[in-house]
């Protein structure tokens, strides 16, 4: 069912997990009603006047920063696409026990407005042996059968950190962020799965040494293979190369001998899209990629005109290619917990 307060497609009612439908992500920002949320605890309730973002650590200056403050300081606007690590899950063969079957809509594109993360690091004096820094955020609950509960927290190694890019964002749109997106501070990775965007932002660590393996960054947000007597855990990070079909949507009836923009969105964490092809039932062809962009790290749209020329059931399918040379695999990548799905995406619709 759809929610009330927005439009999206309710996973889990408590804590709040929703998605777009298709349909809703056909423009180069999404509008904040249908930006998916993916929750692990309740939202917690924050007094924004005694909220204060901690930075501690290896710093020569550890500091708290009020909401007031972080607003006074210079602010820096970014366009990026977040995309929840398990989105498409329903598309593996098989489910991952515990976990959301997302469907497609658990992605979007916000302009997000803020201050770079590397400005507040420099007013604290990080020193030169860190390499990462634990990133918390306010809500907490239980996991994993543990007793006590726990804080959602990510580690993010130190060079992305200090991304022009990385920011701590108050504004999602033009507007101060919601409640279900992290008001009144949450970070933004661009390029990174949507966990490393932590939400609710309150504590920041500067840390070194071993990388940080808590619940979500070591028992959870893994690539787990668990194949040919392997247990290799890989970390879930750079978001893959994809592509979504946001037009016609499948199941759609369309016309014989009429022209149909097959049309939709693509991404990738490794760089900018260079293609997106697809095949309709006479091999891979070439599209068209609007190259103007929201940003390096936005989502691009790609469309290509096709005619129908027999009636029944066809297959569309769209599969991109981005700069680094990585291109959509026809099947998913198995892992335990059935993250980073970015098959090449198939749909049917019905010639008359």
């Amino acid at each position: 069912m759809k929610s009330r307060q927005s439009r999206l497609i309710v996973a889990k009612e408590s804590p709040l997990n929703g998605e777009a439908p298709v349909s809703e992500l056909r423009s180069r920002i999404t509008p904040v009603p249908s930006f998916f949320v993916r929750s692990h605890f309740p939202v917690p309730q924050i007094d924004v006047s005694k909220w204060r973002l901690v930075v501690e650590g290896e710093v020569g200056a550890p500091r708290e920063f009020s909401y007031r403050e972080l607003r006074e300081m210079p602010r820096v606007t970014v366009a990026a696409t977040l995309e929840c690590a398990g989105n498409g899950r329903s598309g593996f063969k098989v489910p991952a026990e515990g976990e959301l079957r997302w469907g497609s809509g658990a992605v979007g594109t916000a302009r997000w407005r803020g201050i770079a993360l590397r400005t507040v690091l420099e007013k604290c004096r990080v020193d030169k042996t860190a390499t990462e820094l634990v990133i918390e955020g306010s809500d907490s609950g239980n996991v994993g059968g543990v007793v006590d509960p726990i804080r959602f927290s990510r580690g993010l190694p130190l060079q992305k950190a200090l991304d022009k890019d990385t920011i701590i964002a108050l504004q999602m749109n033009g507007r101060s962020l919601s409640p279900e997106h992290g008001y009144p501070a949450r970070l933004v990775v661009p390029g990174w799965y949507g966990m490393a965007s932590v939400k609710w932002l309150s504590r920041i660590k500067v840390v070194s040494g071993e990388p940080y393996s808590a619940f979500f960054n070591g028992v959870k947000y893994v690539y787990v293979d668990e194949q040919k007597g392997r247990r290799a855990r890989t970390p879930v990070d750079e978001v893959r190369v994809k592509s979504i079909i946001t037009n016609p949507l499948d199941g759609d009836v369309v016309r014989l001998g009429r022209m149909v923009m097959i049309s939709g969105r693509a991404w990738s964490g490794s760089g900018k899209i260079s293609s997106v092809e697809v095949d309709h039932g006479k091999g891979w062809e070439k599209t068209m990629v609007d190259r103007a962009t929201a940003g390096r790290f936005a989502w691009v749209a790609w469309r290509k005109r096709w005619v129908p020329d027999r009636r029944g059931e066809a297959e569309i399918a769209a599969r991109a290619t981005d700069e680094s040379g990585n291109m959509q695999p026809l099947e998913p990548l198995e892992n335990r917990f059935q993250y980073g799905y970015n098959a090449a995406q198939r749909i049917r619709v019905k010639v008359v």
